[in-house]
């Protein structure tokens, strides 16, 4: 089966399933951006991910339902939203989505000394999760891949007993034959045959041959595949790390063009009352000259 193009949806960063195959988006980015265009930066989490109101989906409904967000503190992002009033003030012991997702994924309990909370799917439209049903599908491959395979490996077995029995039943019959003819080998000075091992080839049989090879090329896949979870793990580390420095720049530029037009306004208001301080002293300068 071909693998996914991307790890996680371009826009919101969630993960893909398996079975997402020549796409970059989720299937919720791709329903919106269909409804609604290209979207923009979120205010909030600073993804690409804003279709409606300058916000994503999540951070549009976190905020209807829990209120304005304040800092994460693994990103600084001002993107955490307390789900308890004890919690909602700045300097608060809480997580972005996308840190606890992360987190998730590599297998974290805690992050910045925050414990990471258990994950409660969404629900879809028929009461169960994406998530749930791509892992139910998963566990049935692999449940049928191990059937087959103990399948394969009981079927070499049988025929490895088998071939085992008809060597040792053949090795009898020439016992007793080299048994009845003993006499006269002894007496005609010609030495008996000797058989080297069970099957009288000197080679082991070749259903234990090929048993040895086959366990050699499962170690070595086994090591390859290793390889390969722990390179693509680094990779999801690097990209979330990128992500996350993306992020960053992203909130230290809308810092800076948010105090870039404070600081114009400011200016213009300075103008304005100068100007109007201009006036009312030539207008005060004419009246007491007439």
């Amino acid at each position: 089966m071909p693998e996914p193009i991307l790890k996680k949806c371009f826009n919101c960063r969630i993960f893909l399933p398996d079975d997402a195959v020549n796409t970059s988006q989720c299937q919720k980015c791709q329903k919106n951006e269909a409804k609604y265009g290209v979207p923009g930066t979120c205010q909030y989490c600073k993804l690409n991910a804003a279709f409606h109101d300058q916000k994503c989906v999540w951070c549009s409904h976190a905020e209807r339902k829990y209120g304005t967000p304040f800092s994460c503190q693994s990103c600084k992002l001002q993107c955490g939203f307390a789900k308890k009033e004890s919690e909602k003030y700045e300097g608060a012991p809480l997580l972005c989505r996308l840190c606890i997702l992360q987190a998730r994924h590599t297998g974290q309990t805690s992050v910045a000394g925050i414990p990471i909370p258990p994950e409660k799917p969404e629900k879809n439209g028929d009461g169960s999760s994406a998530e749930q049903k791509a892992e139910k599908e998963r566990e049935k491959e692999r449940h049928r891949s191990s059937r087959h395979h103990k399948d394969k490996d009981h079927r070499r077995d049988d025929k490895r007993h088998r071939e085992h029995r008809e060597h040792r039943s053949g090795h009898k019959r020439r016992h007793e034959e080299s048994n009845n003819n003993g006499t006269s080998s002894s007496s005609s000075g010609v030495p008996p045959l000797t058989i080297n091992n069970e099957n009288g080839h000197g080679f082991p049989p070749f259903g234990e041959r090929d048993h040895g090879e086959n366990m050699e090329k499962q170690h070595r896949m086994e090591d390859e595949i290793r390889r390969l979870k722990a390179a693509i793990s680094e990779k999801d580390q690097l990209l979330f790390d990128k992500d996350k420095q993306i992020s960053n720049l992203k909130a230290d530029q809308y810092n800076l063009e948010k105090k870039h037009r404070e600081r114009v306004q400011q200016l213009i208001k300075e103008k304005e009352d100068s100007i109007r301080a201009i006036e009312h002293m030539r207008s005060s300068k004419s009246s007491k000259k007439n």
